[in-house]
């Protein structure tokens, strides 16, 4: 992958959290970068860094480095400082995930992003996801594409992609072994290790981790097993296994009201407790990618890929218990030649999915099966197709365009036919363009602007047999620069998304207030400032600010109301003092400057909140490091999210989700 002299910002302002961001030098004159690409199909931070730089839209690369340094155990943890990506634990690693306002109805789960693990996807097949087993500690980096970024993924819906990379034999040649513990019983043990042996390498880690949890009810134990292997066939030629296990166990206190959180947050709520929810999942991916590098530099990569999850979680309504199998393949074409004279990139892809879930619900008590209640095959099929042009006008101007068509169904066949035949099937298909520009406006600044359609079919928690759910669409138009000057570094981008039936609750029954239901909204709109700002030597700072409004406009239930789920304004800042003698000391703050609603009607809200922290290590060598990680010193009670509800009546409800008290954490990190 050559990268032109005028665009050899190579992804200016990746930024990452707890560290200052990945920068690469800006002021390389004529000099051509070739990335090294020691793993084929698998980027090095410097490839990730390099590629997205030459994205016409909002993205970042998070450097594994960057978390490590603290307790590192949620997708929180890794995401926080990043723009635009809105990220808190509902209890422990079960969290809310946002960007740019995607999958505000969904209060479990996720939906509206696109996640991978080395580019293989991890959404199962109708769209949802889970990501508490992703490990942090066994990754190399993290990208993030917003939105319409996302395409080289077949990614086309509002949020865009998560790309979450492992290291490979050749990024880490050496063992780690690392032990954790803190408060709330808090403790985890992890080794990984890998090596190059050969026209072969390897990466393996294990962890296991175990908690009792900030709240009364909270407690998780969970194992998490990733690997993978390399065959370097010939040196344009490489295939690599990857196999990823998780046994995820988390206990769920639920939510409380805003007089219980403020009076005494560790309380669980009683109907949770009493029921015994909880949410366990065991989940093996296996997956195979080749790459190939023509004699003419065209890259090809291919792949397929399996996923078994069972997933066993009771409730107070029911006992969910799912047994989901999904398969799939995709491939891409990547390559340079000349249109009109011009250098010109290409890069044309698939995705195939296809997934069947045994669906089945249960009457139980405190998790002991009583009586089954329903029980469907949920089979989910997906297709994309996608391809995006590159054509470099000039040496400082680069054009994009880029087309998706995606085909997507969904069948529901119902198996529990004493309360009537609930069986359906929908299809959507859509084709979902952008284009945009990239200018290298000087040897260390960008300017870019794009301008996108968005699809996101339904997943099946959103359909059912009454209700024949349009696709979500959204159109899209986005500005934005990122470069460094005097030592300052940002990334600055705004947006402005026009959606058509966003997925949102309304009542379906005045007469029965707690009756509600998913439904297409008629227009609402999503826009939002994202900047990123860094900069220092020996003291250095960062400030990651995003601020996000989300209304309906002239809706003919909710009028011209903000959309709730999470806050408007939210931001991150640290500093980071280090020295020749070891020592790194990090304050860092965690501000919402307003509250933000809790209802559709906009009636009950959260209220603000400012948090203080503090991280310290010492590196007694390269192969020993020590690091002490201390949150919300004030012990503020506060609402990290909340639940979404129709109408609250102002007044209070149990949708509040209590964030973490004051807690430290240790850790020690051994290399050889």
């Amino acid at each position: 992958m050559r990268v032109q002299a005028p665009f050899k910002l190579s992804l200016l302002l990746a930024f990452a959290p707890f560290s200052q961001p990945v920068f690469a030098n800006p002021i390389l004159g004529n000099v051509q970068v070739q990335a090294q690409r020691e793993a084929l199909g698998a980027a090095s931070v410097r490839v990730a860094e390099e590629k997205l730089a030459q994205t016409p839209g909002g993205t970042a690369v998070v450097g594994a480095e960057n978390f490590e340094a603290g307790k590192a155990v949620s997708i929180k943890d890794m995401l926080d400082f990043t723009p635009g990506v809105f990220a808190q634990s509902r209890v422990n690693e079960e969290a809310r995930l946002s960007i740019r306002g995607s999958g505000l109805s969904r209060t479990f789960h996720m939906r509206g992003i696109r996640l991978l693990q080395d580019g293989i996807p991890i959404n199962l097949a109708d769209g949802g996801a889970d990501f508490q087993d992703i490990d942090p500690l066994a990754l190399q980096h993290v990208e993030v594409y917003k939105g319409a970024n996302a395409l080289q993924y077949g990614a086309a819906s509002l949020g865009g992609a998560i790309n979450f990379v492992t290291p490979t034999g050749y990024t880490t040649p050496h063992s780690v072994l690392r032990l954790d513990a803190g408060s709330h019983e808090f403790s985890r043990a992890q080794f990984k290790t890998g090596n190059v042996v050969g026209n072969r390498d390897y990466f393996a880690s294990l962890s296991q981790l175990r908690s009792d949890g900030f709240r009364q009810f909270s407690g998780q134990k969970n194992t998490r097993l990733n690997a993978n292997a390399g065959l370097k066939i010939s040196p344009q030629l490489e295939t690599r296994l990857y196999l990823i296990h998780g046994d995820m166990n988390q206990e769920l206190p639920g939510n409380l009201t805003k007089a219980q959180l403020q009076s005494d947050p560790t309380q669980a709520n009683a109907a949770s407790a009493g029921t015994n929810s909880q949410r366990d999942f065991l989940i093996t991916r296996v997956a195979n990618k080749t790459t190939w590098i023509s004699p003419a530099g065209v890259e090809y990569n291919a792949g397929v890929y399996a996923v078994d999850k069972n997933l066993y979680h009771p409730l107070s309504f029911g006992l969910i218990d799912q047994q989901t199998r999904d398969v799939g393949t995709f491939g891409n074409r990547v390559a340079q030649s000349e249109l009109w004279g011009l250098q010109h990139d290409t890069t044309v892809g698939y995705n195939l999915v296809h997934g069947v879930t045994e669906a089945r619900i249960f009457n139980h008590v405190r998790g002991d099966r009583v009586s089954l209640r329903s029980y469907e095959d949920q089979k989910a099929h997906n297709m994309e197709l996608y391809g995006e042009s590159r054509l470099h006008l000039s040496n400082s101007l680069q054009w994009i365009n880029g087309l998706q068509w995606t085909h997507a169904k969904r069948t529901a066949d119902d198996q529990f036919l004493s309360d009537g035949d609930g069986s359906y099937q929908r299809r959507y298909t859509q084709f979902s363009p952008k284009t945009g520009l990239l200018w290298q406006a000087t040897h260390a600044v960008q300017v870019y602007g794009n301008l996108s359609r968005a699809f996101e079919p339904p997943t099946f928690s959103e359909t059912s047999p009454t209700r024949a759910l349009e696709a979500q669409e959204s159109t899209t138009f986005e500005l934005g620069t990122r470069g460094v000057a005097n030592e300052i570094r940002w990334d600055v981008s705004t947006y402005y998304s026009r959606l058509s039936n966003e997925f949102v609750s309304y009542q379906l029954n005045p007469l029965a207030p707690g009756l509600s239901a998913i439904l297409n909204a008629d227009d609402t709109v999503h826009q939002g400032i994202e900047i990123g700002l860094a900069g220092g030597d020996t003291l250095n700072w960062q400030l990651a600010y995003t601020f996000g409004r989300f209304r309906f406009e002239q809706d003919p239930v909710y009028g011209n109301a903000a959309i709730p789920g999470i806050p408007e304004q939210y931001v991150r800042a640290k500093l980071d003092y280090s020295n020749t003698l070891g020592w790194t000391i990090s304050p860092n703050i965690e501000y919402v400057p307003q509250g933000y609603f809790v209802d559709l009607a906009n009636t009950l809200s959260t209220d603000p909140y400012l948090l203080l922290g503090l991280n310290a290590s010492y590196k007694f060598s390269e192969q020993l490091r020590v690091f002490v990680d201390a949150r919300n010193l004030t012990n503020t009670a506060y609402a990290a999210t909340t639940g979404v509800i129709v109408n609250a009546n102002g007044a209070d409800s149990a949708q509040f989700a209590p964030g973490e008290g004051r807690s430290v954490y240790a850790g020690l990190e051994v290399k050889w």
